[in-house]
Order: C-alpha cells, then sequence, then structure tokens
C-alpha cells in the first residue's frame, strides 16, 4: 500500500508552538457558537419592508437568506451581544424563533496503529478481533458494487479531489462549464463544478484546513475510494460520485469546526441538486431549531454519527444525530469484536444502529492512508450501504431505504434502537426477493389542485405470499417544509394469501395551504417486508376569472 502514514491525527497540527508542547485541543473549552452572529426565522407573512426595517434597526446586517427554509443569517454589530439580540429579536412578534450561529465539531479520535487492515469490511480476524465482526462487505459485493449514477454528499472538511484512490469518484455537476465565471445551471453558485466550499464561500472543496486531520478525505474513502484498481484501499462502493460540500475550517486558531449556517447552506444545496443521502460525521450539544428544519426540508437520508463522549444520548442528547426526525439515522461505533467502542454514544431511542468506528483505515489528503477511530468512521460505512441501496433500486423512498439498513443489522445486544450492527449483504438482500406486502396508491382524478379541490385516489394493499399476513397500513401526506400528517390509519389488517383489499378515498384541499409539491404516501409493513408508493401533488392558486 502506498505512503501509508504511521502517525496519529493531530489536530492542533500547523500551531508553530502549540503543536510542538503537544497541547490537548480537547482539553480547552470549546465554543458553543460563533460571536456576532444570528440565525433569524420570520413569521409566515411578515412583509419584507417590516424585516428590513426590524433587522437595519437593530444595527444587523444579512449575511445570506437561506431559502430552504427562508431564515436569514445575520451579522451583529459589535455593540450587540448574541445574548442580548436573542432576547431582542425573540421578543419581537415578528420573529418565529432566533437562535445562535452553533459550532459542530468532527466526531473523531485520534489513533496512532501498528499495523492497518480493513477490517470493518471483512473480517477474519487479521486484527486480533472476532472473525467476522464486519458487514459482510464481500458478500453485498456478490449483488453491486455501486454504480455513477449515485450521487452522495459528503458534509465535512472537503475532500483531496486529486487523490489516487478518490478522483475516479468525485463528482461533478454536469450542468456547470468549468472556469468560466457563469452560473451555467442558475442554481445560484458559480463554477460550482465538484461540489462547494461553504466555510469560505467558493467553489473550491479542497480538505485543505490542517486543523481538521484530512476528516473529510477520510470519510470519502470509506464511502467511496476506487475498488479493484490496485490502488490504496476499497471503498463500500467501487463507483459512486462523492460530492464534496466542505463546511469545516479553522476556528479561534485551534478548532476545527462549523457553524449551523454553513451546515444548513450545504444542505439546502444538496437538496437543490437532489442528492438522496449525505454524510454528516459531526455535532454538538446545542439544538438548532434552524438546522432541525433544514434537515427535515432535505427529503434525503440525512446519517448522522451518534458522537464520542460514551453518554447516553436519550439523557445527553447530541445533535445533529438526536433529532427525532424520520429521515435521520443515527450511528454508533463497534470494535473488531462487535462491542461498542469505548468512546461511542448510545441509546436505545435515539441511536439508530452501529457500525464500524476503531481502527478504520481509510484515505488522506496526499495520497496517503491512515486508521482513524470514531463514530465519525462509523458514519460513512452506512451511507455507503446507502449507496449501494441507491444503485441497486434507485426508486426507494427514504423510509424505505432506512428501514431496510435497520432491518438488515445482526442483533449483537447492543445499546441501540435496533441493538445491531450494520450488514450491507442482509439490507442489500431485501431487494433480492418480492415484497412480501406491497401498497399502490393510483390518483382519480388530477394531481394539479388548488386549495378549496377534492383529490380522490384508490389504496390498494396486496400480500405476495402464500400464506396470510398481518399489515400495518397508513396514508399521509408530506408537506413542502418535509413535515408530514396523517390521512388515513395507522390501522392493521390481515391479508388473505395472495389476496388484495383496496378503498377509495377523498380529502379536501385546505383552503389556507400553501402552494407548492405535496407528496402522498400509501405505506405498508408486516414482519419482515415494507412497501411505500409516493404520488405527488402539485398545489397552485387557481386563477381568479376575469
Amino acid at each position: 500500500m502506498k505512503r501509508i502514514k504511521r502517525i496519529a491525527l493531530i489536530i492542533a497540527i500547523g500551531l508553530v508552538s502549540l503543536a510542538i508542547s503537544h497541547v490537548d485541543v480537547y482539553s480547552q473549552e470549546r465554543p458553543e457558537y460563533l460571536p456576532g452572529e444570528l440565525l433569524v426565522k420570520f413569521q409566515d407573512g411578515v412583509s419584507g419592508a417590516k424585516i428590513k426595517s426590524l433587522i437595519a434597526g437593530n444595527g444587523a446586517g444579512v449575511v445570506k437568506r437561506i431559502g430552504l427554509i427562508d431564515l436569514y443569517h445575520l451579522k451583529l454589530p459589535s455593540s450587540l451581544s448574541v445574548e442580548r439580540a436573542l432576547t431582542v429579536y425573540r421578543n419581537s412578534p415578528l420573529v418565529k424563533y432566533a437562535e445562535p450561529n452553533y459550532l459542530r465539531y468532527p466526531d473523531i479520535i485520534p489513533n496512532d496503529p501498528s499495523y492497518p487492515e480493513m477490517w470493518g469490511l471483512d473480517n477474519t480476524g487479521q486484527t486480533g478481533g472476532t472473525a467476522d465482526a464486519d458487514i459482510d462487505a464481500p458478500e453485498a459485493w456478490d449483488i453491486t458494487t455501486g454504480g455513477p449514477d449515485v450521487v452522495v454528499a459528503v458534509i465535512d472538511s472537503g475532500m483531496d479531489l486529486n487523490h489516487e484512490d478518490l478522483a475516479a469518484n468525485l463528482y461533478t455537476n454536469p450542468g456547470e462549464i468549468a472556469g468560466n465565471g457563469i452560473d451555467d445551471d442558475g442554481n445560484g453558485y458559480i463554477d460550482d463544478v465538484n461540489g462547494w466550499d461553504f466555510a469560505w464561500d467558493d467553489n473550491d472543496p479542497t480538505d485543505t484546513d490542517t486543523a481538521c486531520g484530512g476528516h473529510g478525505t477520510h470519510t470519502s474513502g470509506t464511502i467511496g475510494a476506487v475498488g479493484d484498481n490496485g490502488i490504496g484501499v476499497t471503498g463500500i462502493n467501487w463507483d459512486v460520485r462523492i460530492m464534496p460540500l466542505k463546511i469545516f475550517r479553522t476556528y479561534f486558531l485551534i478548532f476545527c469546526s462549523a457553524s449551523s449556517s454553513d451546515i444548513i447552506s450545504a444542505i439546502e444545496y444538496a437538496s437543490m441538486m437532489g442528492v438522496r443521502v449525505s454524510n454528516n460525521s459531526y455535532g454538538s450539544t446545542s439544538y438548532s431549531q434552524a438546522e432541525y428544519d433544514a434537515i427535515q426540508a432535505s427529503r434525503s437520508v440525512f446519517v448522522a454519527a451518534a458522537g464520542n463522549d460514551g453518554a447516553n444520548t436519550d439523557v445527553s442528547p447530541q445533535y445533529p444525530s438526536a433529532y427525532d426526525l424520520d429521515n435521520i439515522i443515527s450511528v454508533a461505533a463497534t470494535d473488531d469484536d462487535d462491542l461498542l467502542a469505548y468512546f461511542s454514544n448510545y441509546g436505545t431511542a435515539s441511536v439508530d444502529l452501529a457500525a464500524p468506528g476503531v481502527s478504520i483505515l481509510s484515505t488522506l489528503p496526499g495520497d496517503t492512508y491512515d486508521l482513524y477511530d470514531g463514530t465519525s468512521m462509523a458514519t460513512p460505512h452506512v451511507v455507503g450501504v446507502t449507496g449501494l441501496l441507491l444503485s441497486q433500486d434507485p426508486a426507494l423512498t427514504v423510509n424505505e431505504m432506512k428501514w431496510r439498513i435497520l432491518n438488515g443489522t445482526d442483533s449483537k445486544g447492543l445499546p441501540v434502537l435496533t441493538q445491531g450492527r450494520l450488514n450491507a449483504n442482509n439490507t442489500l438482500g431485501f431487494g433480492l426477493a418480492l415484497t412480501d406486502v406491497t401498497v399502490i396508491v393510483t390518483p382519480l382524478g388530477p394531481t394539479t389542485v388548488s386549495p378549496g379541490d377534492t383529490i380522490n385516489y384508490n389504496v390498494a394493499l396486496t400480500n405476495n405470499t402464500a400464506f396470510s399476513k398481518t399489515v400495518e397500513a397508513r396514508v399521509f401526506v408530506q408537506l413542502p417544509d418535509g413535515s408530514t400528517v396523517d390521512l388515513e390509519g395507522p390501522g392493521t389488517f390481515i391479508l388473505p394469501a395472495n389476496g388484495t383489499i383496496d378503498q377509495d378515498f377523498s380529502r379536501v384541499v385546505p383552503s389556507g395551504v400553501n402552494t407548492g409539491t405535496y407528496t402522498l404516501f400509501g405505506q405498508a409493513e408486516s414482519t419482515n417486508s415494507f412497501d411505500e408508493d409516493p404520488v405527488d401533488y402539485e398545489v397552485v392558486r387557481r386563477e381568479l376569472s376575469k
């Protein structure tokens, strides 16, 4: 293996005196938020003039308006502290919520290995651990090794775009012409050919901040280092397109950190570009309503690290992994004996599953490789398997992907929701057989509607087995902001062998509903199967007759 690094990650590398004196930056108090900045969400219907007046009246300026959730990122005057500004804005009837621009930190533990091996993908006991305490990657690769049509967003410190084992799997924006200084695809970002750097607001997401220790390059390698090329390591996806979205940079001289505003902007970008899954190996204990709203509105699988405090996050939550959102998968770390890593957070309600996260070999900047520990390293294992799922079946819904990943785990008695560790082969195995129970939603009328109109649809449940099946079914609608509202059920039904039941339904579009895309889902779950069928309804304003 070419130029394998044999040194530990030093978070403070590059600091002339601090690194030499072996200062442990994790022993320093990490700032909770950025000084002089605020995130503000205004009430629906507030005029632009009133918003402008309130902001200007307090001496603040707008850094950016984030359209995904209509959030204002403000720069405060030096005379106004964050604490005082929070009081001012939260007391205004124009404001829905206001919060600091929180900082998130990578969930990585430095590690200095003696000999590197990729036990997490295929454990033969080579590191002294337990054979088969792995994700069964070779077995999964008999089903699929990935594909170039799958795009995975890595929201992190960037990526070494020219790495020998990553460059071939780097995402390229098909709608952008490199170097012409024009926003060719009209998405608001000029020359965003290979992603974006939100930390410095430019089009170069290269992993360069030394305080971050190549964190984003390492997570990218686990997801998609090129396979079967005779170089370096193998990603879970041999073939995939990695979209690096850089959010981390050095703050306060020594901290590798990312602000909530940059994280939200990256989520918005990935959503706008149609990305179905993202890797989020970072966190802190600060709750951000704006971050919650952005993740919910993304309508994508958001895989997040559970954290490295050895804490029960049911009691002491870390965010974003602990947000109670259906599209989040929270990941703990295991070692090569299938035991919870000593540093890993856990929780039977707040953490979904575990994945290998100790002595994980992957790529680093400069065509190098090293072993790292952390839930940061466990998370891209889950993202990688999600990428394989999308290559197997690109039509899978967010809930279908999450169900297959959680129900495909190997049960290990771990203190997480599933009690299990990720298994790629089991997860892909759900796609090899006909789903036991399927649901089909059929519109019985137009799918472009206006407030006050009635929508009519039929829902059919089919048992594809030779035995009767008990199934829980429901119909719900996902709003443009990502939130959901149940329309029918949930209810429990017994389906006869090879039988179908169906029913027609009608619903009136509420008079005050906003315009946008509303997705109606039929959902059916049995003991060992899960199926969804989505239908998009476009709500528009009815033109007044002249």
